[in-house]
């Protein structure tokens, strides 16, 4: 099956990259609720999107079903693609797919499932399907704590998971209690190294939701909580305009929470991987670096007032 996936790759890559790819993840979007009928509706594709995902809901239940092992990268691959466009309910058929030949193969109190696992847990709970969540994102605790201990950071990162996903459905009391084990508070605070780098992004973007968790800005936690599928993005799609794109939206989203540091650190972030994917005089750069300069004025502004 790998090579009836070589030529969707290929198609899909095209399609990540396109200059007019339209994005889930926006920083003036609302959190889709679970009440939204279909998530994929809240968007409005472009055309070329448009007749890519037609054509891919056409035959991805035979490539989904004909997958084996081989195939495991590729099924994560789409899933994350589908997911980063609104196509939520494709990525959730790639993403179990790939679950249940993990599960299988290694079993299911393995630590590469309880990775596969996460991925499944947070499309869910970035469609507002928070009950559907928990029970993969608490497998996945218990899979952390028999096969590392209470205090490894992927418990404590879990834990934390688990917090959101309560909060988000009023349950304080449960919602409380994880966040406590996840010792992410305030007085713990996880801080990424000060050049960020890909690997250091999702400690950092959970450090930061925490530190607005505890403040009681539960809606500024979940988006920034939300975009830590940038991270999986760029291990899926490295190189893409999306992914930039994606880290462009991260960036403003700082800005408006007033966490300037790491709006600063995004946005050149932002900046040099579009330097790599396109000229620097290109309209789309030019935003990019616009955004930044605006930015640094307002911020110096404010050190002189």
């Amino acid at each position: 099956m790998v090579d009836a996936f070589a030529e969707t790759l290929l198609e899909t890559q095209e399609m990540l990259n396109s200059p007019n790819a339209v994005l889930a993840i926006q920083t003036n979007a609302p959190t889709i609720t679970a009440s939204a009928v279909s998530a994929s509706a809240e968007l409005q594709l472009q055309p070329s999107q448009t007749a890519f995902f037609q054509h891919l809901a056409a035959f991805a239940p035979s490539l989904i079903e004909d997958a084996t092992m081989a195939d495991l990268t590729a099924l994560h691959r789409m899933g994350v693609a589908c997911r980063l466009c609104g196509q939520f309910d494709m990525a959730e058929n790639f993403y179990r797919r790939a679950l249940g030949l993990v599960e299988n193969e290694f079993g299911c109190q393995s630590l590469v499932a309880a990775k596969h696992r996460n991925f499944l847990a947070g499309l869910y709970f970035m469609t507002g399907r928070e009950a559907e969540s928990i029970p993969l994102i608490e497998a996945s605790l218990h899979t952390y704590i028999r096969n590392l201990d209470n205090q490894h950071l992927y418990t404590r990162l879990t834990h934390f998971g688990l917090a959101l996903a309560f909060a988000r459905m009023s349950d304080t009391e449960r919602a409380q209690d994880h966040y406590l084990r996840s010792e992410l508070g305030s007085s713990s605070r996880l801080d990424a190294v000060d050049e960020l780098h890909w690997s250091a992004l999702p400690l950092k973007l959970m450090s930061l939701a925490a530190v607005k968790f505890e403040q009681g800005r539960l809606d500024e936690s979940v988006e920034l909580f939300r975009h830590c599928v940038i991270h999986e993005a760029n291990e899926a799609w490295p190189g893409s305009i999306v992914v930039a794109r994606a880290l462009n939206n991260l960036a403003t989203l700082c800005r408006s929470q007033g966490l300037d540091a790491e709006a600063g650190e995004f946005f050149r972030m932002t900046l040099k991987m579009k330097a790599d994917l396109m000229d620097q005089n290109s309209p789309e750069y030019q935003l990019t670096l616009k955004q930044y300069q605006d930015f640094l004025k307002s911020t110096t502004d404010r050190k002189v007032d």
